[in-house]
């Protein structure tokens, strides 16, 4: 009888002090992970080692540190512990992001047919994964590819159609060969991202782009300017020459004396209003991801009549004192605009 009651407590024994010892290795992650948020990623590093000392095999210890390597630029160290991990955790569900650190260290450490090859295998292995085609194709861009990284951010938005950073490459390589797409690109790159450096660039290059469909002409009249080749081949996936009509139309309207008195977010809201408007009469036989996934999101954007209120949100790094008042006071606004956004089901299910 002493025999098993000894043996019990050590059993309960044993689990406390395990129990214990999981609690001090999560805590220690989840301080880490705090530091690595303040971008303090050699002290960040040091929690992990302190957990990794207690759990040698923790997934998430060690997956943190790579993180951290990458962040610190000890690409070395990243490119060893995503080794072990894939090697040791590979029935890890959470395993996809390994190789999303691997070759991102392979990449920044100038390797980059290297880390090519890395987000090849997972991608084989996790298809369906969109950040594994977008640092694909942030690493063939640094090749100087460009046009092969277009396919593997097309990939990308087709699994996650909101992520900012393949919106936002999306939209500065199609510039030449599709303005209509790079605007929709960068209009929802804005509704996504609309504070920071890149939302700043953003809302410039999209002023260019809208103001390009017209022109003022030699006899002072108004001339619009699209794109030909897309009136002759109207079959062709993501064609909008229609769109292009109506934004030429807009834009050259735009540069009457009667509509140069509206302001800069009200000329906006006006063009996306005209583009949804577009866009909803060609989607029934527009073909490609540009139809097929981000045409529904204006055309339901204009229904709900959110248009407004997007004006301003993408209008917010032009620095304009009166919008800046107007975003301040329609916080209840933002608020609607972010809740549909949030909402919004992409696969339209």
């Amino acid at each position: 009888m002493k025999s098993i009651i000894l043996s019990l407590i050590i059993t309960l024994s044993s689990a406390c002090s395990f129990a214990q010892q999981n609690e001090a290795v999560t805590k220690l992650i989840k301080e880490g992970i705090e530091l690595h948020d303040k971008d303090l990623y050699e002290a960040a590093i040091k929690k992990y080692d302190e957990a990794l000392l207690l759990d040698k095999d923790n997934y998430d210890a060690s997956y943190e540190k790579s993180l951290s390597c990458l962040y610190a630029k000890r690409y070395d160290e990243c490119v060893a512990i995503s080794k072990y991990l894939l090697d040791k955790h590979n029935s890890n569900p959470e395993i996809k992001n390994v190789y999303s650190n691997y070759g991102s260290a392979l990449d920044d450490d100038g390797k980059g047919e290297a880390a090519i090859a890395i987000f090849d295998k997972g991608i084989k292995q996790f298809p369906d994964f969109y950040l594994l085609h977008f640092n694909k194709a942030l690493t063939l861009g640094r090749l100087k590819k460009w046009d092969e990284a277009m396919p593997s951010f097309i990939t990308a938005l087709k699994n996650k159609p909101n992520h900012a950073g393949s919106l936002y490459y999306t939209s500065m390589l199609l510039e030449n060969s599709n303005k209509v797409a790079a605007i929709i690109s960068c209009l929802t790159f804005l509704a996504v991202e609309p504070e920071g450096k890149r939302a700043k660039s953003s809302l410039q290059y999209l002023d260019e782009l809208l103001a390009s469909f017209a022109k003022k002409g030699k006899d002072g009249g108004n001339v619009i300017s699209i794109d030909a080749g897309d009136l002759d081949n109207k079959k062709k996936e993501n064609n909008f020459s229609m769109v292009q009509v109506m934004l030429g139309l807009t834009a050259a309207s735009s540069l009457a004396d009667s509509v140069k008195a509206k302001t800069a977010v009200e000329k906006l809201s006006l063009q996306i209003q005209m583009m949804s408007e577009a866009l909803s009469t060609g989607k029934k036989e527009g073909k490609g991801i540009f139809w097929e996934v981000y045409a529904p999101f204006f055309i339901e954007m204009k229904k709900q009549e959110l248009v407004p209120v997007f004006a301003h949100i993408a209008s917010i790094t032009s620095g304009n004192e009166e919008n800046i008042k107007w975003i301040s006071d329609n916080q209840d606004k933002l608020q609607e605009f972010y809740k549909w956004v949030g909402e919004y089901k992409w696969d339209g299910k």
